[in-house]
């Protein structure tokens, strides 16, 4: 060290010079003047006000879309296509044309079954011309009753034929309008499985392209049993309403409506799977889609609600530092102090506080790993839960 009247340098022990250098820190510190010029340093903190609105109790899981109605397109004739006016993607209305067969084998089999019936037709007017006149001979025992007999069966043969005639006919018009595939239901077509000139059999296997209903749109879900007394009681009394955000979706959530509770629990795991159906007029919701899920069970009126950073988790459970103006300490200082508080779920970003903390309380929002019970805190800028949020 320097000889402060002499400016020589003195040495010293190595233990004393330490002892000296820490006194010298300690004293320092001791002297440091604070903002308001104390002897305490506030930390620097955001703060809330507890503010009371009413929030939505909701119960989340997760679900997957389902297309409220899903066809496989399939034939029931057979022939080659030689028409397909459609395209993978297109959306399509109920009755659209979705591919054509050659129509000429099928005209010809009509044509064939509308011959047999015109020829049996006449067939059948000529038997009854007989079997009126052989009625009248057998009265008169002109002819044996054999004879009569025949002609009789002979009229009987030609109407069954004629029936079996109708019933070819219809069966020959029919394939011919199966000829042509349309929409059986208003959606959207996936990809297509057939080009054109491919030969489809009759009652072929192979599909030739889905359609999947995409309004309404269905969402399926799992709830733990032990909820469902409360969401029968629900559905009992009213409508039961769901919320549903598809992965990756930025906007507002997409409301819907429980329309159905499956009847069995599956015991492998203990849940229930409910059905939900939502508008979906702007697409939003895809088949096979994954979704975030919000039952809103019931609403909580008049509750306190905080930011959730608001809230700490300590040894003893939740708790918050409520601040208290310190007029002493100078404009925008406040004293704080840890509260234990219980607290639920709330809408996202914040809490529900039950109990701890009252409306228009300011509790220390941002800041908290400084504190301790009493300390000085300065405020960054006091804002509502709602702001903060």
């Amino acid at each position: 060290m320097i000889d402060a009247d002499s400016g020589e340098i003195i040495f010293m022990p190595k233990k004393q010079f330490f002892l000296c250098l820490a006194l010298c820190l300690a004293l320092t510190a001791c002297g440091g003047s604070s903002d308001t010029g104390g002897t305490e340093r506030p930390m620097p903190v955001r703060l809330v006000r507890a503010e009371k609105r009413d929030v939505p109790r909701i119960l989340e899981t997760v679900g997957n879309v389902e297309a409220f109605s899903s066809v496989q397109v399939k034939s029931q004739v057979g022939g080659q296509i030689v028409e397909a006016p459609i395209v993978a993607g297109q959306e399509v209305k109920s009755k659209s044309l979705l591919f054509r067969l050659d129509p000429r084998p099928f005209d010809a089999a009509v044509a064939e079954a509308q011959a047999s019936l015109a020829r049996n037709q006449a067939l059948l007017e000529k038997a009854r011309q007989d079997l009126a006149r052989y009625t009248t001979l057998v009265k008169q025992d002109v002819i044996s009753r054999e004879a009569f007999d025949l002609v009789a069966t002979a009229e009987k043969t030609i109407r069954a034929d004629i029936e079996r005639d109708q019933a070819s006919l219809q069966t020959a018009q029919l394939n011919r309008e199966f000829s042509e595939i349309r929409a059986p239901i208003d959606g959207k077509l996936g990809d297509i499985l057939v080009r054109l000139g491919n030969v489809i059999k009759a009652n072929d296997e192979r599909t030739l392209v889905v359609i999947n209903s995409l309004r309404p749109a269905e969402v399926q879900f799992t709830v733990t049993e032990r909820r469902l007394p409360d969401l029968l009681e629900i559905i009992r009394k009213g409508s039961l309403p769901v919320e549903v955000l598809p992965e990756g979706d930025k906007g507002s959530p997409v409301t819907g409506e429980v329309t159905a509770v499956n009847n069995t629990v599956d015991r492998s795991t203990g849940s229930i799977r409910l059905h939900a159906l939502f508008p979906n007029e702007d697409n939003r919701l895809w088949p096979g889609q994954f979704v975030r899920v919000n039952l809103i069970l019931t609403t909580i009126k008049d509750a306190v609600v905080l930011p959730e950073k608001a809230v700490q988790e300590g040894i003893s459970g939740p708790y918050v530092y409520i601040a208290s103006p310190d007029d002493k300490a100078g404009a925008g200082r406040y004293r704080v102090k840890p509260t234990s508080v219980v607290t639920e779920a709330g809408p996202s970003g914040l809490v529900v506080i039950n109990s701890g903390v009252s409306v228009g309380d300011i509790v220390v929002a941002e800041g908290q790993l400084g504190l301790a019970p009493g300390s000085l805190a300065a405020d960054m800028g006091e804002r509502s839960s709602q702001e903060k949020n």
